[in-house]
């Protein structure tokens, strides 16, 4: 069913996201939607889940000897998964299904995702590569830059030829900023 569901998100969007459109994917009786997921938002939690366990494990295996180059490569696979993938993006950010919110589970997945973007700033900081703040602070920094600059370039607001290159530009902006002062 989650399978169907993903499938559905992918080709149709969000909005297609309703018991009957999921079971008729999954090819289940709507009733088998409720009984093991309690109805559309149970479905749309493991939607949800899934896609920050995607983004995380995206941020696991970025593991190098160069902790500052570790930071600008988490920001490039977090447009790369949001531009693969936009509408599950939209799922996780712009609470695109009408009425649904998390649940505290489905939202512990997005904390435990944050928590890898902490670990790769607290191994920069370590390293000297960033200042010594708050890593948890810095780490807001750089999730919500990466954020701010792919939901534009999603709704297609950008005044730039090159959108590639305008977000290395704007992921070496943010390292330089981080950088410990005399550096």
């Amino acid at each position: 069913m989650v399978d169907g569901a993903r499938r559905l998100l992918e080709t149709e969007g969000p909005g297609a996201l309703t018991v009957r459109g999921i079971a008729a994917e999954a090819g289940v009786a709507p009733m088998g939607i409720y009984n093991h997921f309690g109805g559309k938002d149970g479905v749309v939690d493991r939607l949800f889940a899934e896609g920050f366990d995607d983004l995380s494990d995206a941020f696991t295996d970025v593991d190098t000897d160069d902790a500052a180059a570790d930071l600008l490569e988490a920001g490039r696979r977090y447009r790369a998964r949001a531009l693969a993938h936009p509408a599950m993006y939209a799922v996780m950010f712009e609470r695109a299904v009408p009425g649904y919110e998390p649940s505290d589970e489905a939202k512990a997945h997005a904390t435990a995702c944050f928590q890898q973007l902490v670990g790769l700033v607290r191994r920069a900081r370590t390293a000297g590569a960033v200042e010594a703040e708050d890593p948890v602070e810095v780490a807001q920094r750089v999730w919500s830059l990466c954020h701010g600059q792919v939901s534009l370039e999603l709704r297609g607001i950008g005044f730039v030829g090159d959108l590639d290159a305008h977000h290395e530009a704007l992921l070496d902006t943010m390292l330089r900023g981080l950088r410990p002062s005399g550096d």
